[in-house]
């Protein structure tokens, strides 16, 4: 523990509070300025992913569809989001480039926004989106790109548990969705490596360790602790837990855009901020809080060369990670 706080003592620079408020202000003001007029954020492709992560930021900081400084901005999210759902599948990634990405982060966007609010419409959109994800989870019990019971990878899985999850936590799902969490944790056990890095898909495939492997690994933490499993111990969660200590902080130092970038911050987060030693957040946050800050462009906005994703997507991320501590989603509240 003590070689794993100096990694991340290695990263840490101060940052006082009230700059950090200047950061998220800033960022939630250009984030609003690259709203479209129906309420969507079209990036790169991927608008329903990119509008739900948007939502979910304005969320972060607690401006709700009905209070907040950008509740309007927040009501045109859920605008969005709700008027892209099939009203006969549910499902919420068509025309979407993220696919069920999209699904996964809309669901989850919906469920946060429902628990918030307990708006009736919200509700019933919640159910349908949940149903799809539970009639795409294929026999090894994953998802992956298309809404279909398939074939399955742990990156796609990881977006279906935290929905289900933030849906159960909302009363959403029941013994359907408990379920497939446990049938999703078997599959992300196939997935695990020895070292505690996470293959791609079970098997085998795009395997690897040092910063490369933090968002897969990420990605596994925070699927199986969205299920319960938080003790240490735990054959898969123990080492998994080990390898971010010792790879989270590299892949820290990446530029935005290599290793994918946000999207690995953003469980890692999540990850460590659920972690069963409050250290491990702590020395995080004390790390990440800064470099996370100081990647923001001279307008207010984050950006990434992942693909897809571009401007919403990356000052999005980088604003849900920032509000972490504000414990306003319920996803992020302990």
């Amino acid at each position: 523990m003590i070689r794993h706080l100096l990694l991340w003592g290695s990263l840490a620079a101060a940052l006082p509070g009230a700059d950090l408020t200047t950061t998220i202000d800033r960022g939630l003001a250009s984030l609003t300025r690259l709203q479209g007029a129906d309420g969507s954020f079209h990036d790169q492709g991927i608008p329903v992913a990119a509008t739900a992560l948007a939502g979910m930021a304005y969320l972060a900081g607690g401006h709700t569809p009905n209070r907040g400084q950008y509740h309007l901005a927040s009501q045109k999210c859920l605008t969005s989001v709700l008027g892209r759902q099939d009203p006969a599948t549910g499902y919420l990634g068509a025309g979407d480039g993220g696919r069920m990405y999209a699904h996964g982060f809309a669901t989850l966007y919906l469920a946060e926004v429902y628990g918030m609010t307990s708006d009736g419409a919200v509700r019933r959109a919640l159910e349908a989106a949940v149903d799809c994800i539970h009639r795409s989870q294929n026999r090894e019990g994953g998802w992956r790109y298309n809404p279909v019971p398939e074939d399955a990878d742990i990156s796609v899985t990881i977006c279906q548990v935290m929905a289900l999850r933030a849906a159960n936590n909302a009363g959403i799902g029941g013994t359907a969705s408990q379920d497939a969490i446990g049938r999703a944790v078997a599959y992300v056990r196939r997935c695990a490596n020895g070292d505690g890095s996470f293959a791609y898909v079970a098997g085998g495939g795009f395997a690897g360790g040092g910063p490369e492997g933090v968002p897969r690994a990420a990605a596994g933490v925070m699927c199986l602790i969205g299920a319960g499993i938080t003790d240490p111990g735990d054959a898969t969660l123990g080492p998994a837990l080990r390898f971010l200590a010792t790879n989270a902080p590299l892949h820290l130092r990446q530029a935005p855009g290599q290793h994918y970038f946000w999207y690995g911050q953003y469980y890692t987060a999540q990850a460590l901020f659920h972690h069963p030693d409050p250290a491990a957040w702590d020395a995080y946050w004390a790390a990440a809080a800064p470099i996370i800050a100081s990647h923001q462009g001279a307008q207010g906005l984050w950006t990434a060369a992942e693909s897809p994703g571009g401007p919403a997507y990356a000052t999005a991320m980088a604003l849900i990670i920032l509000q972490i501590p504000n414990h306003y989603l319920p996803i992020f509240q302990r």
